[in-house]
Formats: C-alpha cells, sequence, structure tokens
C-alpha cells in the first residue's frame, strides 16, 4: 500500500513529466510558471532547472518556448500582462551571472519571446516589446551577455550541430527583433 507521501511525491513527479492524466491535470491546476512564482523560483524555470525543465528534444535539451508558453498563457488573463512580464524577466536577468551557460540560455529565453510573439495578443499590444521595455541597468547586463556570446558562441558549439552566433542573431531579427542586443 503506497502511503499518502509516496503518492503526492509520484503524482508531483508525474506532473513535472507532464505524465499525469487528465482526471489528476483538472484537479492540480497551478502550472510550473504558478509554482516558480509563489516560491520565487523564476531564475529556475527561465532555465529549465529542476521541475520547470521542459523536455525538447531526443537530446535531452531544454525547450524554453515551451515555458513561454505556459507563463504566457497564465499572464494573458491579468490586466497587467506587459509589465509583469517585463518585471520578472527583468529579475531572471538580474539573477544572471556573466558566463556563456547563462548568457546562452538568456539567448534562448530572447529567442523564444519572438517565436511566440505573434501567438499572444498582450505581447505586441501598443507596440510593446520587451527588450525594449526594460529598465537600462538590465539592458546594460543583456548587452555584456550578448557581448560574451559573440566571442564565446562558436567556440562553446563548434563540435554541435548548432547554428553559428551570426544564424541565431539573424533568426532572432526574423522574427522580429529590431534591438542590436550586443549594443545595449
Amino acid at each position: 500500500m503506497i502511503g499518502n507521501f509516496e503518492k503526492s511525491r509520484h503524482i508531483n513527479y508525474l506532473h513535472s513529466q507532464n505524465q499525469l492524466p487528465l482526471s489528476l491535470q483538472k484537479i492540480m491546476m497551478k502550472t510550473t510558471f504558478e509554482m516558480a512564482l509563489a516560491q520565487y523560483n523564476i531564475s529556475d524555470f527561465f532555465k529549465g532547472n529542476g521541475i520547470y525543465f521542459a523536455r525538447g528534444s531526443d537530446w535531452g535539451d531544454h525547450l524554453y518556448v515551451s515555458n513561454w508558453q505556459e507563463m504566457c498563457g497564465v499572464l494573458k488573463t491579468q490586466s497587467t500582462a506587459q509589465s509583469s512580464l517585463t518585471n520578472i524577466f527583468e529579475e531572471y536577468v538580474k539573477c544572471l551571472s556573466e558566463n556563456y551557460e547563462d548568457a546562452a540560455g538568456l539567448l534562448s529565453n530572447i529567442t523564444a519571446y519572438y517565436v511566440i510573439k505573434h501567438k499572444f495578443d498582450f505581447l505586441s499590444a501598443n507596440n510593446y516589446d520587451l527588450i525594449n521595455s526594460l529598465d537600462s541597468k538590465i539592458k546594460e547586463k543583456t548587452g555584456k551577455l550578448f557581448k560574451l556570446l559573440r566571442i564565446e558562441y562558436d567556440k562553446q558549439n563548434r563540435d554541435l550541430p548548432n547554428y553559428s552566433f551570426e544564424q541565431e542573431i539573424h533568426r532572432l531579427k526574423k522574427h522580429g527583433c529590431t534591438t542590436e542586443l550586443e549594443s545595449l
């Protein structure tokens, strides 16, 4: 017989793996984004750490856009969705260190934002742009991290089937990013 603690752990595991039966999904209405907010784990949510990891490929990479879709699905119901997103994203950037891993994660998150921008009305209402809405210190930190990527990205991904840094920047622009991120 499974005790309540073991049942709870098993349900939480299934929830983190997106394997809950539909009947239990309706009971557990909190999204991982809402849990991240409640537990002050915004940085882990954006990085895809722990229960916030969204499996995206056979290689076991984190699918950033999946977390963005979930987050925007929650935010779209709020009257202050744009300012909430700006504040939440600023909190994430504040937690980043000037290292390759954090810089690459920032690139992936910004790319995810531009990829889904057309899927949620609030992301572009009144000419809103997340990057342009950030405060000056956060923009400066973002610029530093993109300068670091300019130096390190191609070296770190030399033996992987990834886009080059230039291709990543081109992809961002193709999805609507008009900001020169290295110049922030």
